[in-house]
């Protein structure tokens, strides 16, 4: 089960002073996986603008996962590829799995397995492998469905180039 929060990326104080006892009372209970997603929003113009009102890094995720690492939810779902996220925000995870967006989904350009495998390689040097799942950067609704699949396509084959040799 995955509850998407991206309100945790905006109201810092009502996180730590409230949201993640919310999220845990939401989680508990749960007898299956149980995960939070924490993304800076569709590929749609109040995002884009947004993200472009948020400087050359966003560090947002900064304040977020360590709290989150203390939350109950087993997995945290996070932004990383075409963000100014700085990489080193994910070993703030705690112990947690993190699922790292290696799929912008606020473009229309279709990554390559190439640059899925760098983005990985990225967030190698702050997770070990048994903790990384690679998923896209948020949902991709908005999105025409043959660049939604071509992109996922482009996830599947970077996910198994950087398997390789493992």
């Amino acid at each position: 089960m995955q509850l998407d929060e991206p309100a945790f990326n905006v109201y810092f104080d009502e996180v730590a002073a409230w949201g993640i006892d919310a999220l845990d009372t939401a989680l508990s209970g749960a007898s299956c996986a149980t995960a939070v997603h924490v993304c800076y929003g569709y590929g749609i113009p109040a995002n884009v603008q947004w993200k472009a009102n948020l400087g050359e890094r966003w560090d947002q995720y900064a304040h977020v996962l360590p709290l989150l690492a203390k939350s109950q939810a087993e997995q945290i779902s996070i932004e990383l590829a075409g963000s100014h996220v700085p990489a080193e925000v994910l070993a703030l995870a705690g112990d947690k799995i993190v699922a790292v967006g290696v799929i912008d989904v606020a473009s229309e350009r279709v990554e390559t397995p190439d640059d899925v495998r760098a983005t990985i390689e990225l967030a190698r040097r702050y997770l070990p492998d048994e903790r990384i799942v690679c998923s896209t950067n948020c949902g991709m609704a908005p999105m025409n469905r043959d660049v939604a699949y071509a992109k996922l396509r482009a996830l599947a084959e970077g996910a198994l180039l950087a398997s390789v040799g493992l």
